[in-house]
């Protein structure tokens, strides 16, 4: 689906809507593993999947990511990885954890950095993930103490 592209008024739109979860409940995934769960928008067609996911090996290291489910355009990722190097269209090497947001132009290419964010809050971290996505409504989420 990276063929498939939206406007940027359109990506703005769905950003800035404020969404709530369609579960629940949810625990953080295990090291390894993602779990993924639903928000919606403020109608039936904008349903959103967050999916989080983290390294097997360094537990400093995960990605959570905001999709809409119609069509698959990721439209917000953090990459939380201090060691992490990634290179934006322009040459520009971002090194660290870094935010992509979409758009027009670049789809989720463009890298930000993650300035003020410590890989060590992984649970902060995803609250304030689902925080500038605009999830008013949270599944409760449980967590083991390997995650504090």
């Amino acid at each position: 689906m990276a063929s498939v592209k939206i406007t940027q008024a359109e990506a703005d739109r769905l950003l800035k809507m404020l969404k709530r979860s369609l579960i629940s409940e949810t625990s953080f995934p295990a090291k390894g593993e993602s779990t993924e769960f639903h928000v919606a928008g403020d109608s039936k067609q904008d349903i959103f999947a967050i999916n989080i996911f983290r390294g097997k090996l360094n537990r400093l290291k995960y990605n959570i990511g905001a999709r809409i489910v119609k069509n698959g355009i990721l439209l917000l990722e953090l990459h939380m990885n201090p060691s992490n190097v990634h290179r934006n269209p322009d040459g520009e090497k971002i090194t660290g954890s870094h935010w992509h947001v979409y758009s027009e132009e670049y789809g989720r290419l463009w890298a930000f950095p993650a300035e003020n964010m410590d890989s060590e809050e992984f649970v902060e971290n995803t609250m304030l993930f689902l925080e500038k996505f605009n999830v008013i409504e949270i599944p409760a989420i449980s967590f083991q103490m390997e995650y504090i």
